[in-house]
């Protein structure tokens, strides 16, 4: 078995995933990135779909997320749906930034 590094991480600090595989370098790499590229670009779609989203809220209802998400935590706004739905749309913008933001850090080192 052949194992190459895959380094994740920032300049100082990083990750190593150590992938083990009878194939050879010239065959696991392309395939590897692609798998990385097609994701990340799915993650940056997802989060421009949570954004538009958090976007319409605010301009409905005249508030950014920030001072929405104060008012939902504090009960101010009660439990009608639409709360819930911007609330979601929140943190599906977080949960899909966080994710691009760490598939874009990933690079290829031999």
């Amino acid at each position: 078995m052949k194992s190459f590094g895959f380094h994740c991480g920032a300049i100082n600090m990083g990750t190593t995933l150590l992938l083990k595989t009878k194939r050879g370098i010239a065959d696991t790499k392309p395939i590897i990135l692609e798998a990385v590229q097609d994701h990340l670009n799915f993650s940056y779609a997802r989060f421009l779909k949570f954004e538009n989203e958090c976007k319409e809220f605010e301009k409905k209802y005249k508030m950014d997320s920030e001072l929405f998400l104060s008012k939902f935590d504090s009960g101010e706004l009660g439990d009608d749906l639409q709360w819930f739905d911007w609330y979601a749309s929140i943190r599906g913008k977080k949960l899909w930034g966080k994710k691009h933001q760490i598939l874009s850090e990933i690079s290829w080192s031999e």
